[in-house]
């Protein structure tokens, strides 16, 4: 029951009980009309205690019932102390994850500590810390902390983590015949480099700072399987051959398809991984194939969703589709990267760096590359992908190239939402431990995201809001807990983590 008020031709207001009833509102009890401002403070007061009298004749108790007294009620709540607010309702969440892939099986409640709380609060361990003492009521040394992942390393928890996260996918039955790979790399706040932290070609343009190369596999799911780590300045391209080989080697893949983008995945390395008898699927640089086949290549049908494909020799083919969006994205890059070019030819102090449609002239100074402008108009819109998987589509090939995002979304969380970097650890155990946590938050952030269908990101938003209050008795020291009341959407997220908001 409410009360309502209603306003009349004649300017007063009727004060009113009432009463919702499928989903109509039915009228209890007419409580009078006000004309004035005394009248209607009159009425309020007297329809509130209507409502107090039916709730205690109904035997609801409020808190806020008419016949306690305010200092009653503080008094009370004076023997009472909220001693904190917790975020255990989020990291009950990801840690339904972290047990349903089969990780509580390492039987190390601190690494799993550690894993989580590098998604809810990403920072140092010192801070990572004090949030799990502060936020979560778990209580660690800073030694302790570094303790435990020394004994990542040292007990192997690389491989095993990989072997949990591989069974975690045949039990649900999902096969694995297509891997995509990437690489990139990670800074160090630092600038002294030793065997392992090297200076090199840096994907976040720290080139002035030592960092480390690391490789990432996974399905095309996005769920990650593979990690490994190399010394900064490590050729991207040197990176695959192994790591593959090592994944079917692991896991007896017999029929295995590897996507990468052109970078990854030059001549030496295609003819190795075909020596290995296996599958590739690669980006393709367009203009720097033969002239022949470039122009071949230029010929195809400029209609959107035009593929044809292309004999290269050596039971390798070449498959180039036409997108007109693809295009219009093509055509606004090369106007800007025109208009960068002609900006710098006017200003030619401001050349610190390769212009895309520049050369080097004879004389030291700098023109347009017209050849390359030139192939770059005839490319609009056209996209190429070598293959020696013959028995596939062009639909196939493009199709599951087009999934390459998966890995580099992959990275993208590694990097932003887990900030696995900058890197602050010094000694090599310490930064494959750090990399280690973040692969392992990496895999349920993945595992959620899929289950949900939202980003990590929109999961912390809406369940962040729902804390897990703890008060405790003065006199006695006990506790109880209750979680604050979450709404519909979170609601959805903790019954699919099964977790109880209710006590």
């Amino acid at each position: 029951m409410f009360i309502r008020k209603r306003k009349n031709s004649e300017g007063n207001i009727s004060f009113q009980i009432m009463e919702k009833v499928e989903r109509k509102n039915r009228l209890v009890k007419h409580l009078g009309t006000a004309r004035n401002l005394l009248e209607e403070n009159q009425l309020k007061e007297s329809g509130q205690q209507f409502l107090n009298s039916q709730r205690i004749k109904s035997g609801k108790l409020s808190l806020f019932d008419s016949r306690y007294d305010k200092n009653f009620w503080e008094e009370f709540l004076s023997k009472l102390e909220f001693v904190s607010a917790l975020d255990t309702p989020t990291f009950d969440f990801f840690n339904y994850f972290y047990r349903l892939i089969g990780l509580g099986s390492l039987q190390n409640d601190c690494f799993c500590d550690l894993v989580i709380a590098r998604i809810l609060w990403p920072l140092s361990k010192a801070k990572t810390r004090d949030f799990l003492q502060n936020n979560l009521n778990k209580n660690y040394s800073l030694t302790s902390l570094y303790r435990t992942m020394q004994t990542t390393v040292v007990k192997g928890y690389q491989g095993k983590i990989e072997d949990i996260l591989w069974d975690f996918l045949q039990n649900r039955g999902e096969i694995v015949s297509v891997l995509f790979f990437d690489v990139t790399t990670l800074y160090f706040e630092a600038f002294d480099e030793d065997d392992f932290k090297k200076c090199g070609f840096s994907k976040d343009h720290k080139s002035n700072q030592p960092q480390v190369t690391v490789t990432l596999t996974v399905t095309p799911s996005g769920f990650p399987l593979h990690l490994r780590s190399f010394s900064g300045n490590k050729f991207e391209g040197h990176t695959i051959i192994p790591c593959i080989l090592n994944i079917r080697e692991k896991h007896k893949l017999d029929d295995l398809i590897v996507v990468a983008d052109s970078a990854m995945v030059s001549q030496t390395n295609m003819e190795e991984l075909e020596k290995q008898s296996l599958k590739f699927i690669v980006g393709a640089r367009l203009s720097n194939l033969s002239k022949t086949i470039f122009q071949q290549i230029i010929s195809v049908p400029k209609t959107d969703g035009t593929t044809q494909r292309f004999s290269l020799g050596n039971n390798r083919i070449l498959v180039v589709s036409y997108s007109q969006k693809r295009a219009a994205k093509d055509r606004s890059d090369r106007e800007k990267q025109l208009k960068r070019a002609n900006y710098a030819l006017t200003n030619p102090s401001s050349v610190a760096r390769n212009f895309k449609f520049l050369e080097k002239t004879k004389f030291g100074d700098f023109s347009l590359n017209e050849n390359v402008l030139e192939k770059a108009k005839q490319l609009e819109g056209l996209k190429g992908y070598i293959t020696n998987a013959l028995n596939l589509t062009d639909k196939e090939i493009i199709e599951k190239y087009s999934q390459l995002w998966q890995v580099e979304k992959s990275f993208r969380i590694s990097k932003s939402d887990l900030k696995a970097r900058p890197i602050f650890h010094t000694a090599k155990e310490k930064i494959e431990a750090h990399l280690l946590i973040v692969f392992t938050a990496l895999a349920i952030v993945r595992l959620a995201e899929n289950s949900t269908k939202i980003s990590c990101a929109k999961i912390l938003e809406k369940l962040n809001p729902v804390k897990q209050i703890v008060i405790e008795d003065k006199l006695t020291k006990e506790q109880i807990s209750k979680f604050i009341q979450p709404n519909d959407e979170a609601k959805l997220l903790l019954k699919l983590a099964k977790i109880n908001w209710v006590t």
